[in-house]
């Protein structure tokens, strides 16, 4: 799914920071987004940051919300080494990995810390179990830094699925009319478009 955010004053920063992960103009750094222990136990998402030479938007691109969906965590692990920020304008969030219990414990669709599915619970709460305070801390520090998201996922363990994107209208005629660019830009065949009332939580 894709989320045009207006964010200009996060295009111009000097310096950008998510999680633990801060970088000057020009540089590409990793950290984590530390999630801290509550109910139940404390996790680490791993974070990328690659802040371009010069101003422009600001993209996030995360995968792993069901741990089990590869493709697209390789995707963005890849893509890390590939981004020169010295050839970029604008700044780079890229969260490869939200869902690390699932990752390692090999449990599609859900956290198995609190049986949540971290693709559901946004914008989270810090007085929740895991996943909701990893949803607020990522509403938080990647969310509502960026200008556009995009929600890479893939066939999880249990699933064949043909290549799609959404596109989700708001009523926001500029909003719509950016997504629908990024969506079609994504070049694939498929896209189901889903209409949402965005004063609804």
């Amino acid at each position: 799914s894709l989320v045009p955010v207006d964010m200009s004053s996060a295009q111009q920063r000097a310096v950008f920071t998510v999680g633990t992960a801060t970088a000057a103009r020009g540089q590409m750094t990793r950290g984590t987004i530390e999630v801290p222990s509550g109910s139940d136990s404390a996790l680490s998402i791993p974070v990328a940051v690659v802040h371009g030479s010069s101003p422009g938007p600001v993209l996030a691109l995360v995968s792993g919300a069901h741990g089990t969906e590869y493709a697209s965590i390789i995707a963005l692990e890849r893509l890390i080494g590939l981004l020169n920020p010295a050839q970029i304008s604008g700044t780079v969030i890229i969260v490869p990995l939200v869902n690390v219990p699932s990752f390692e414990q090999k449990v599609p669709h859900i956290n198995p810390v609190d049986g949540k599915s971290m693709n559901r619970m946004y914008p989270g709460s810090m007085s929740g179990t895991q996943t909701d305070r990893a949803s607020f801390l990522i509403t938080r520090q990647v969310v509502e830094q960026c200008d556009h998201l995009i929600d890479l996922h893939g066939g999880d363990l249990d699933e064949s699925l043909r290549p799609y994107s959404y596109w989700t209208r708001t009523g926001n005629e500029k909003q719509d009319q950016t997504s629908r660019e990024m969506v079609l830009a994504f070049g694939l065949d498929h896209i189901i478009v889903s209409d949402v009332d965005p004063s609804s939580p």
